[in-house]
């Protein structure tokens, strides 16, 4: 998803310094991660028109929409953070990968992604929230995806390693890896349900 967003987008201009890069890529990406941070916090306050909760005495038992949007809001927010730093360091990074395919227009294309698949996380915690159907939005927009990245960042600033090609491979290594951990921890409920 992300190397082709990165096709998609036009090609970036030269940068002397590194700090100009990330100047760029923050105008590029601020407004879009703030609309989607204010907007999870829009719509839990919204969805207070039809149930109010933040008075109610018994808290012990909010009602699904309510639990699912306070989690959409606190985890948008904190992924919001995440995402932001980690267009940042991938700004920092690909510029030592000098002409190469990767550029400026990476750290883009993983926040509009991450933007992107807010709503699709969001509708799959609300229709499934104990299953799988999230399962989309959690990794392409950003929540494993961003993990890979930073170990790849580490060793790439710790030992110099620049390998497109092994960046790669640590990113689908870790989402077959969650992948695979998902499926047994979801038959593993699922077992334990039915019994």
């Amino acid at each position: 998803v992300y190397l082709t967003a990165t096709q998609l987008l036009g090609a970036p201009p030269t940068f002397p310094t590194t700090a100009e890069a990330v100047m760029y890529v923050l105008r590029q990406i601020l407004g879009p991660i703030l609309v989607t941070l204010w907007l999870s916090f829009e719509f839990k306050a919204v969805s207070r028109l039809w149930l109010d909760d933040r008075f109610v005495e018994n808290k012990t038992a909010p009602t699904h929409w309510s639990r699912v949007l306070d989690r959409y809001q606190h985890q948008t927010f904190e992924q919001s953070v995440v995402t932001l730093l980690m267009c940042v360091l991938i700004t920092i990074v690909v510029g030592d990968f000098g002409d190469s395919s990767i550029d400026v227009r990476l750290p883009i294309a993983w926040a509009i992604t991450f933007v992107m698949m807010r709503p699709v996380y969001m509708a799959g915690y609300l229709f499934d929230p104990l299953g799988t159907s999230r399962a989309l939005g959690l990794f392409a927009g950003g929540f494993w995806s961003n993990f890979p990245a930073a170990l790849y960042c580490s060793i790439h600033c710790a030992f110099g390693v620049v390998s497109v090609k092994f960046a790669f491979n640590l990113y689908v290594g870790f989402i077959v890896g969650m992948s695979i951990v998902i499926g047994i921890l979801n038959n593993t409920v699922g077992a334990k349900q039915k019994q």
